[in-house]
């Protein structure tokens, strides 16, 4: 009796222990609690069985997201947090809007002496917007930046006022603009959720999926010959499908990524901030990658000729048209999401003639209250109208069976 006591207050201070871990002062240590952190639309708070599947990663702030806009994941993603580097998608992206790539960029001195990470601009060079977008993205240049910036925005501020309109058109209420290089700066921030947003837009160009996809660049040294850089982002060519986006560190950011993936048309973009070393930002993002990847697939969730009903002819006494399945249908699933369920609207009855492939109703298939198909439900064959003397006995049989009893027309059978 003394031992089922013991083991039962050893139960209890272990559950008590990842109570507090997952909602109080286990979490509150790393800069987050269980309200923060999602599984879906579901936080951990609410229900605390999601910590045993979530991803197992120690960032402060991030998000997982699927490029068509659905979080899977996400911990404290409206936090305000400066963001380094990744703000060259911002840049990016109104460079690209108000420039052409071939538009030539004479480099200010203010420009070629920024300092921290570069491209060796020099002053007076003359170099295209499309190489500087280059160096910018995938070295990482901070010199690019500002050079762009005064090409597109006459000056800094000009061109933050640009990016802060540009994020205001896009809804990010958590995101505010300072420079385009993302160097520490008062009123320069963002957040996990904006960052998604933001790489998802930029990723729908082709010109900046291209450019941030590259494992090295070219650039025009200024003086006849050219200069390799290599890309800051050691998931390129390491991680399977990895193809951007964007690196970043300073001392009040920390080392960040937003991380990009593409298999077997799902994409994702991960987006890790505020990890402590440069080597802990990409772990994170191949954590965060493959538990997307292992969590949100593609499931046939309808197919084509599953028998949905059998419908009656009101034409005959007795036979039925069977409705089948018009398609296959493959969608991605998130099998946290819960149990996925089907249902048949299928007509009652149907008149002949009737002609193989006549829409006679749809399959709904959801999961929970998200909608994931509508496929429609038809004849699987041809059933010709009765002729004449097949009416006539049917009129007759009809009128026997109303009197005296018996089937007049067969029942609909539901199978779905």
């Amino acid at each position: 009796m003394r031992y089922t006591r013991v083991r039962a207050g050893v139960a209890a201070l272990c559950a008590a222990a990842l109570l507090t871990i997952y909602t109080g002062t286990g979490s509150l240590a790393h800069g987050w609690s269980a309200e923060d952190e999602t599984v879906g639309y579901t936080t951990i708070a609410q229900d605390p069985t999601l910590s045993a599947v979530a991803p197992e990663v120690a960032m402060p702030s991030g998000i997982l997201r699927t490029m068509d806009g659905r979080t899977l994941w996400s911990r404290d993603p409206d936090a305000q947090r400066a963001m380094a580097s990744t703000t060259k998608i911002m840049t990016a992206l109104v460079v690209l809007e108000h420039a052409e790539m071939s538009d030539v960029v004479t480099v200010s001195r203010d420009a070629a002496g920024v300092g921290e990470a570069e491209i060796d601009l020099r002053p007076g060079q003359e170099i295209t917007v499309g190489m500087l977008l280059e160096g910018m993205l995938v070295r990482s240049g901070n010199d690019a930046a500002i050079a762009l910036a005064e090409h597109v925005g006459g000056s800094l501020d000009g061109f933050a006022v640009m990016m802060n309109q540009k994020a205001a058109d896009l809804g990010l209420s958590h995101s505010s603009f300072a420079n385009p290089h993302g160097l520490d700066e008062p009123g320069h921030y963002s957040s996990a959720q904006d960052l998604a947003t933001l790489s998802t837009l930029a990723m729908s160009d082709p010109r900046f999926a291209e450019m941030v996809s590259q494992p090295s660049v070219m650039v025009d040294d200024g003086q006849g010959g050219a200069k390799r850089y290599e890309s800051s982002n050691k998931l390129l060519g390491t991680y399977e499908g990895a193809n951007g986006v964007k690196t970043g560190w300073t001392n009040k950011a920390g080392y960040c990524l937003v991380a990009s993936a593409q298999r077997n048309d799902i994409g994702l973009v991960a987006v890790v901030l505020g990890t402590d070393s440069e080597d802990e930002r990409f772990d994170e993002a191949r954590v965060l990658l493959d538990w997307g990847y292992e969590h949100y697939r593609p499931i046939e969730v309808a197919t084509a000729e599953t028998t949905a009903a059998l419908v009656p002819v009101t034409d005959y006494l007795d036979r039925t048209v069977p409705a089948v399945v018009g398609e296959s249908v493959t969608v991605p699933v998130f099998d946290l999401d819960g149990e996925i369920s089907a249902s048949a609207d299928v007509v009652h009855e149907v008149e002949a003639p009737v002609l193989a492939g006549q829409r006679l109703g749809t399959l709904t298939v959801r999961q929970g209250e998200r909608l994931l198909a509508q496929v429609p439900i038809v004849a699987v064959r041809d059933v010709a109208a009765p002729d004449t003397w097949e009416r006539i006995e049917i009129w007759f049989t009809r009128i026997w069976r109303s009197v005296f009893g018996g089937q007049l027309q067969a029942p609909a059978v539901p199978l779905v």
